[in-house]
């Protein structure tokens, strides 16, 4: 029997070649990249002289699809889906949908199916990927780790040739997704002795450094980065804050100490000075009565 087309079937999916020819056709996903609390824009421009008369926008996470947005008989719908209410504006003159703020739970696959006047059907896919900015970095030296001080280094030099002794730099940010961490010593970039805080703790970096003069007394730093923002912190791991608040201390205390130090000298001179004036007064009135 004839319908009127090739009947041909490719001989491993046995699909017939003429049903292919109304099926709408996708070009490759848009990837598009958003930022947490601003706004994207999903845009799908029609050609000159095409015009929308009818559009869904349908949200797909995982296995489930969702319409989310509508345009059909003139009306505006942009409240179809708890998730995104009277977050999505729908333009449906240039076609696209606007979502803002974005939420991290926005990320996902989109699809905009779109029905034109001379009856045909087009659509777009959109993968997003919501991005949040880093922020609150820190590089500290890890608690627990080996100390390394401007005067043990040369001391601990020999034990860590032994012992393999070291102490550990932790970079974090408190904020952020998708975080890639990059260190650098004196400037070169390190490939070396980094490792992950522990496969929960995907914010945070490890540096794991030999304990000896040169990377005691070296600068090191972190720069955490994602797509959307970079931030980079410093360190030279023996001249760490709470180290210098240690010293300060020690000097300090040292500066008091020496201060009654010298303040007790001082009272001593003055005791036996004045002790030696009242003998000398003593033994003067003893010569006048002798006198």
């Amino acid at each position: 029997m004839n319908f009127g087309c090739d009947t041909g079937f490719h001989a491993m999916n046995l699909i017939p070649i003429c049903c292919l020819i109304f099926a709408p056709v996708a070009g490759a996903i848009i990837h598009v990249i958003g930022v947490e609390g601003e706004a994207v824009l999903l845009t799908f421009p029609l050609t000159e002289g095409s015009e929308a008369i009818a559009i869904d926008w349908r949200y797909k996470k995982q296995q489930t699809e969702t319409k989310i947005a509508s345009f059909a008989h003139g009306i505006i719908t942009t409240d179809d889906d708890i998730q995104f209410n009277t977050r999505l504006i729908l333009n449906t003159t240039v076609v696209f949908l606007q979502i803002e703020p974005l939420h991290l739970q926005d990320s996902g696959l989109y699809v905009v199916e779109i029905k034109l006047q001379d009856k045909r059907k087009v659509f777009e896919r959109f993968n997003l990927t919501v991005y949040v900015k880093i922020s609150n970095t820190f590089l500290k030296k890890k608690a627990g780790s080996n100390h390394c001080t401007a005067e043990e280094s040369g001391k601990l030099a020999d034990v860590s040739s032994k012992h393999n002794c070291s102490f550990i730099l932790e970079c974090g940010a408190e904020k952020g997704n998708y975080i890639h961490f990059y260190w650098q010593k004196s400037g070169a970039n390190l490939t070396r002795w980094i490792s992950d805080c522990s496969p929960h703790s995907v914010n945070c970096s490890l540096m794991e450094v030999p304990t000896d003069q040169e990377n005691c007394n070296a600068n090191y730093s972190c720069t955490a980065s994602n797509v959307v923002s970079t931030e980079t912190k410093y360190i030279i791991p023996c001249f760490t804050a709470q180290e210098k608040t240690c010293r300060d201390r020690y000097f300090i205390g040292l500066s008091v100490v020496s201060l009654m130090l010298v303040a007790m000298g001082l009272s001593a001179k003055f005791y036996i000075r004045q002790k030696n004036e009242g003998k000398h007064k003593e033994s003067s009135q003893q010569d006048c009565v002798l006198r």
